[in-house]
């Protein structure tokens, strides 16, 4: 099923852009599961990160749908999406936060059909790796690929990346379990390391993408281990 959150203040707008889904949706025979909202606040601070379009209208109160989407890619960089505007000098604007289109209102269905056609062959038919981090700012989408290494404080995890850095309460047994077949290793009780970033070690620390960590004395071997056999099998699949 396909998630899409309408974003919309004007009532009449929200409820015409959701007859037209429905219309697609029977016409494409696919189901849709709709959420209006009627300001982009509301959205920022219920969003569940599993989202796959979103129509947002960049006139609003409280903050427009430009702002919203600045702040929204913070939070998800995949979700596809879409601005309904009077105006067509937003479109331009679009591309600093990777939306896919824009409507020009007043939306006729025709070309809908046609965004929503293009949005619709942008779904991959299978989800792509990522996994779903809960922070105090919401929910937040990360691919593996991205994930530097984390690290346990306290009762939280910090998945630190190369753009940010986001805290989660939780466990690092718990984010470890998440993340058993991405090629992540404990180094010790504190750090779970991407393997894909480590650049070298010299006795009991290992440098990942820049950052010195400790390796504890029990889970050297096994670390040691894990990383040379990553790299074995990162040598064969470019041979």
């Amino acid at each position: 099923m396909i998630k899409i959150a309408i974003v919309e203040d004007e009532e009449s707008q929200a409820r015409l852009l959701e007859e037209y889904l429905n219309r697609y949706a029977e016409e494409k025979k696919i189901q849709f599961k709709i959420q209006k909202f009627t300001n982009a606040v509301s959205l920022l601070e219920n969003y569940s990160a599993d989202y796959d379009i979103i129509f947002m209208d960049i006139r609003m109160p409280y903050m427009n749908g430009m702002d919203a989407a600045h702040r929204l890619r913070k939070l998800d960089k995949t979700v596809l999406l879409i601005f309904m505007t009077s105006l067509t000098q937003y479109a331009i604007s679009g591309y600093e936060v990777e939306a896919l289109d824009y409507i020009v209102k007043p939306i006729g269905y025709y070309d809908f059909a046609l965004k929503m056609s293009r949005a619709m062959q942008r779904i991959p038919k299978d989800s792509p790796d990522e996994i779903v981090v809960s922070t105090v700012n919401g929910m937040v989408k990360l691919s593996p690929s991205d994930i530097r290494f984390l690290e346990t404080e306290g009762h939280h995890v910090i998945y630190h990346t190369a753009d940010a850095d986001y805290r989660q309460y939780g466990t690092l047994s718990s984010a470890e379990a998440k993340l058993q077949s991405y090629n992540f290793c404990r180094c010790n009780n504190c750090y779970l390391v991407n393997l894909q970033y480590v650049e070298s070690i010299q006795g009991y620390t290992v440098t990942v993408d820049g950052k010195e960590l400790r390796i504890s004395q029990p889970r050297k071997k096994a670390f040691v281990q894990q990383l040379l056999d990553y790299t074995k099998r990162k040598t064969t699949c470019l041979n």
